[in-house]
């Protein structure tokens, strides 16, 4: 490899870029937004196991074991692979919100698909003892959308480049059942989230099998606690294998996982701040740990609102684009078909097109990169005003067109050989600085050197 590029060497992407505010939309969402419940949102897998959902929202987040981050970025790998294979049967990774209840289903065609990893496999008749969490995310998807009977595939990887799959419909009987004690469950959580105490809270299932908060200092389980209710378990009718569905889909899943390869990057943000990954991944390759799990967001704000707004609309409003790249591993979530950024802002005024290039960079450089890797052109930045004193003026909405995008697949070249290069030579001096409002809370500030550069962008 050549020379690593200088940061002045990169294209000029800015010129690319043409920003404005799309009114029509802004006046759409800003009525959802004015209709929202405000309900804490609650993701269909913290109903799995509310108790350890407590706990993952309210204690410090638990480092991830790097022998963990590499079955998971297994199990995601898989999933990606999947997911393409499916992509052309239905709509990938669809959001579902009602009454601050939400749902990604994995893949949406005349039923929700829901795809797990597993290291061993249940039949039909043991698939309810064994696997109670898989059939009740698969129910609670099927309630969410009024659809009375899902798929579940299951795999089984056999190495890096082969595995099988176990494929079955379930059917279910009442989902007005299932609905209630999704809500029974939603409303224990949060309580307990309001009260800071999960008493309230059933044992979680995983007490005795493995659970990163038993034993630690914020747990408090001693197995004594209530079961969980069964309901929605009981709702289940019927569990029927589908192996013309394994014999179509087994071959195709060990060839993809064959032909795909390790990315370089696994998320766009590494590509927006190359520097700041430089230090990432130097930290995690000298200590031997992955990275720290992340806390889930609190949704009883206004970004909260925010994603209410932008989410709560038809089935399939919001979704996954296939991606034409084979990195980032991210997905790329979409608002009708455009990759799109929910952001929120404290400040006193309203951004204008132009300010969001200058101002804010990072917005049009990551939806630049995300519009490369699913071939799309235009992308949507929806803002939201927490000081606004009027309700017209709480959000904006803004699409950027990026022409020729082809601009910003070759700065995401630049940028890809910049991070080898300096992994190779062991020096991020030409990789691009970060901006200034990461800097205060860096923790690689004292040896980065970003800290000295004046003309890095504001937030």
């Amino acid at each position: 490899m050549g020379a690593a590029p200088d940061p002045g060497d990169e294209p000029d992407w800015r010129s690319a870029v043409t920003v404005r505010e799309d009114p029509e939309l802004t006046a759409e969402l800003g009525h959802r937004l004015e209709l929202a419940s405000g309900l804490r949102s609650i993701g269909v897998t913290d109903l799995l196991a509310p108790r350890q959902a407590f706990w993952r929202w309210t204690s410090p987040p638990i480092p991830v074991s790097r022998a963990r981050q590499v079955r998971l970025e297994s199990g995601r790998r898989i999933h990606r692979v999947l997911a393409t294979l499916f992509a052309a049967e239905g709509t990938l990774e669809v959001r579902v919100r009602q009454q601050g209840l939400v749902g990604r289903i994995d893949v949406l065609t005349d039923r929700p698909i829901e795809l797990k990893t597993t290291t061993l496999a249940a039949g039909p008749e043991e698939l309810v003892e064994d696997r109670p969490e898989h059939v009740e995310q698969l129910a609670m998807y099927c309630a969410l959308l009024g659809q009375p009977t899902g798929r579940l595939i299951t795999v089984v990887p056999h190495g890096e480049a082969d595995a099988e799959t176990r494929t079955m419909d379930i059917r279910l009987g009442n989902l007005a059942a299932v609905s209630s004690e999704m809500a029974r469950r939603a409303d224990g959580l949060r309580t307990a989230l309001t009260e800071g105490k999960p008493s309230n809270l059933p044992r979680c299932r995983w007490f005795d099998r493995g659970c990163e908060y038993r034993g630690g200092p914020t747990c408090d389980c001693t197995g004594t606690e209530e079961e969980m209710d069964p309901a929605i378990l009981r709702e289940v009718a019927e569990v029927a294998a589908q192996p013309e569905v394994d014999r179509w889909l087994a071959p195709r899943l060990s060839e993809a996982l064959r032909s795909a390869r390790v990315p370089t990057v696994s998320r766009f943000r590494e590509l927006v701040y190359p520097r700041r990954t430089y230090f990432d991944r130097r930290h995690a390759a000298a200590s031997g740990e992955g990275e720290p799990a992340t806390r889930p967001a609190h949704s009883s704000d206004f970004y909260g609102r925010l994603l209410e707004a932008v989410e709560g609309g038809p089935v399939g409003e919001v979704a996954r684009l296939p991606s034409l790249a084979d990195e980032p591993e991210e997905e790329v979530a979409a608002f009708r078909g455009a990759p799109y950024q929910a952001r929120t802002s404290r400040a006193w005024t309203a951004v204008t097109p132009e300010g969001l290039v200058t101002q804010f960079p990072q917005y049009a450089l990551e939806l630049g990169f995300r519009c490369v890797a699913t071939g799309t052109t235009t992308a949507r930045t929806m803002v939201g005003y927490e000081r606004a004193s009027e309700p017209r003026d709480r959000l904006k909405v803004f699409e950027f067109r990026f022409s020729p995008v082809t601009t910003f697949a070759r700065l995401w070249r630049t940028r890809m050989a910049g991070l080898e290069r300096a992994r190779e030579t062991k020096n991020p001096a030409k990789l691009v600085a970060c901006p200034k409002w990461m800097y205060e809370e860096c923790p690689y500030r004292a040896e980065c050197g970003c800290g000295d550069d004046p003309g890095r962008s504001q937030r």
